[in-house]
């Protein structure tokens, strides 16, 4: 399995995120002493009290950064797999899209609940959104065998969503249409402490169900005819990748808006870098890999004093990757 060729680049990885965690709290508009950060966290008294509402900010963008990327990597790597396709990612299923129209609803077509319900009216919409994309993916895929055909059906929903989002700005006025664009362009901040609870809980129980998996992807590397040969239940794993890529995009969408490039830049990278084709080997390195993206895309964005959209940064950094990789793969003939 080539484990141990493997060490070092997740060594680098975790000191990476770890580094980039650090800076993140350390510096921005405001810079910080390492001592005073390390006292406020460890609940001690900074030279300014004020500072403590700073890094607390800080801390929570940070998480949401480490876990949105963990997430939407990991989600990529498993759509590649299962679709045997590089450019499969988060987004492709139609499930974003989805939240995406929920978000809409509330924020462009003004839903009662979005009045009501505040910042919980926007999630919850988001989540239905996803949902009921969802359901109408796995009711799709009972009369789907062939795993491109569901890829397509999922590109559609994509654009048959985009188009109803286009309509609803017909109707909002320049305010909410400004609300909605800016979430659309992405972002790690805006989650307070219970907000940051829960997503925290969801990314980490569908990450680590993302390792039931395993030995489905392992097989699926090899063919979808070698897989149900050696008794992988096909229909069964296609379930479960629809659920848990699905949910994990809707959860990161819905919180972070559709943050793009991550999902599919990630996966490639790591399958130039890494020796094992164990997958129980490659997702934690994957999750690792796109909270480190995740992290300097946010500190770039954070550096240039939020001026920069997190979109713009993730397609600056992960469009050369994925040019790049698809080069590489072609050259060593990398399968998925």
């Amino acid at each position: 399995m080539n484990l141990r060729s493997d060490i070092p680049l997740f060594g680098v990885l975790i000191i990476g995120v770890i580094v980039l965690f650090w800076m993140n709290l350390l510096l921005g508009d405001v810079p910080m002493k390492t001592t005073d950060v390390f006292n406020i966290l460890t609940g001690g008294v900074a030279d300014n009290s004020a500072w403590s509402y700073i890094v607390e900010s800080r801390l929570n963008r940070s998480v949401v950064a480490i876990l949105a990327g963990g997430a939407l990597a990991i989600s990529g790597l498993i759509l590649q797999v299962f679709f045997r396709n590089p450019l499969a990612g988060p987004g492709v299923l139609g499930i974003t899209s989805g939240a995406s129209l929920g978000v809409a609803v509330v924020i462009l077509g003004g839903v009662t609940m979005g009045s009501f319900l505040g910042n919980l009216g926007v999630i919850m919409a988001g989540v239905i959104g996803a949902i009921v994309v969802l359901l109408l993916l796995i009711f799709i895929a009972k009369f789907i065998k062939n795993s491109v055909t569901l890829l397509v059906a999922g590109l559609m929903f994509g654009y048959f969503t985009a188009a109803l989002i286009n309509v609803l700005f017909l109707w909002a006025n320049e305010t909410d249409t400004r609300e909605y664009v800016v979430w659309g362009l992405g972002s790690f901040e805006g989650l307070n402490s219970t907000e940051l609870m829960v997503f925290a809980l969801l990314i980490v129980i569908l990450s680590l169900f993302c390792f039931l998996l395993v030995k489905p992807l392992n097989a699926l590397v090899a063919g979808v005819d070698y897989a149900a040969s050696i008794g992988i239940n096909i229909k069964t794993t296609r379930l479960l990748i629809i659920v848990l890529t699905g949910i994990l995009a809707a959860v990161v969408t819905v919180y972070c808006g559709p943050v793009g490039f991550i999902g599919i830049a990630v996966p490639q990278l790591v399958r130039v870098l890494v020796k094992s084709k164990n997958h129980a080997v490659i997702l934690p390195i994957v999750f690792l890999a796109g909270s480190f993206l995740a992290l300097s895309a946010d500190f770039i964005v954070r550096m240039s004093s939020n001026s920069l959209p997190l979109n713009t940064v993730t397609a600056i950094v992960g469009a050369p990757i994925i040019v790049w990789v698809i080069i590489k793969m072609n050259q060593r003939n990398v399968s998925f």
